[in-house]
């Protein structure tokens, strides 16, 4: 989906820049690596959950860790479904204002999925801590914790990268 969605992104945007190679080299490129972001992303939560039962003492099953990461990333997933659905119900040689505002058939606009995005990742990480609270018999702080504060170390760290 991921790949689906770098595709579509650059065939509305493409116009006059198709004919130049660089910008098709680059298209490519993007497209590739949007096909590993699923993969990257799993990794991530994988690795960083499990540093975070190791410093909450807590122990770790890695094949139940990797089940309760799929099934929470079902929200995200129907947020893909959504955007894609979204662009392709946008027309081809707009400017990008236009593509902005002109709602699809669903009724939602390219503006209005930066907002919903963020409410299926809400979504993933209540699925994300719920599951943990769960599965492994963890406090729903705990849950929380392992959840949240690797995502929540990242953010930070670029705000403070961004603010120097």
């Amino acid at each position: 989906m991921f790949y689906w969605i770098s595709s579509r992104s650059y065939a509305l945007q493409s116009g006059e820049l198709e004919s130049m190679e660089l910008f098709r080299l680059f298209r490519g490129i993007s497209n590739l690596i949007a096909l590993f972001v699923p993969l990257m992303l799993f990794v991530f939560y994988m690795l960083t959950s499990g540093l975070m039962f190791s410093l909450l003492d807590e122990k770790i099953n890695a094949q139940k860790l990797a089940f309760v990461l799929s099934i929470s990333f079902i929200p995200i997933l129907l947020n893909c479904l959504i955007y894609l659905l979204v662009l392709y119900g946008i027309e081809e040689g707009g400017t990008l204002s236009e593509m902005l505002q002109k709602p699809s058939f669903l009724g939602l606009g390219l503006s209005d999925m930066e907002e919903l995005s963020y409410i299926f990742w809400l979504g993933f990480y209540l699925f994300f801590a719920i599951l943990l609270w769960h599965e492994f018999d963890l406090g729903i702080g705990r849950a929380i914790a392992i959840s949240c504060t690797p995502t929540l170390l990242v953010v930070l760290g670029r705000w403070f990268v961004n603010s120097l």
